[in-house]
This record gives C-alpha cells, sequence and structure tokens, in this order.
C-alpha cells in the first residue's frame, strides 16, 4: 500500500509572500499618491468653495485606507508565519 503525502496546504507560504507584500506596497504607494494630489488640488481652489471641501473629504477618505493597509500588512505577516510554522510541523516530524 502506498502513502499518499499530503499536497494541499493552507495558507500563506512563503512563495507566494512577494506578491502579497509587493501588492500591498504598491496599494500603499498609490494611496499616498492620491493624498498628495488631493491635498495639491485642495490648495489651488478657494477656502470655502465646494471643490475645496471635496477635495478635502477626498483627503480625509484616503487618510482611512493608510491604516486599512497596515492591518492588511499585519494579517499577511501574520498569515506567513503560520504557515511556515505548520508547514514545518506537519512536514517536519518523522519519515515513515
Amino acid at each position: 500500500m502506498e502513502l499518499r503525502k499530503l499536497n494541499s496546504k493552507k495558507g500563506i507560504q512563503l512563495s507566494q509572500a512577494f506578491g502579497a507584500v509587493l501588492t500591498l506596497v504598491l496599494v500603499a504607494v498609490l494611496v499616498i499618491i492620491a493624498i498628495f494630489l488631493f491635498v495639491t488640488l485642495s490648495s489651488s481652489f478657494d477656502t470655502d468653495s465646494a471643490e475645496a471641501n471635496a477635495s478635502d473629504a477626498m483627503v480625509t477618505e484616503f487618510s482611512n485606507y493608510t491604516s486599512l493597509i497596515g492591518l492588511v500588512g499585519t494579517i499577511i505577516f501574520l498569515g506567513l508565519v503560520i504557515g511556515v510554522l505548520v508547514t514545518s510541523f506537519a512536514f517536519g516530524g518523522r519519515k515513515v
């Protein structure tokens, strides 16, 4: 009787870490660029105009995303750590 190896791995593997971190960094850079653009745009309008208020509202909305990027980064990091630990404990035991 032949023993089958467990090939279905759960969690984020180290080979997937580069893509996940690169995506997170690109999203963070795009949010920072959007905040910069809306701040620059807001300064070109009159202080109490509807356009300036809309630009300020967009800066506030995009600044809320920065905390979410940190949360997603923490989740990716924990997923990597858990994936490495599960893999080392599941496949590091006795060889049959």
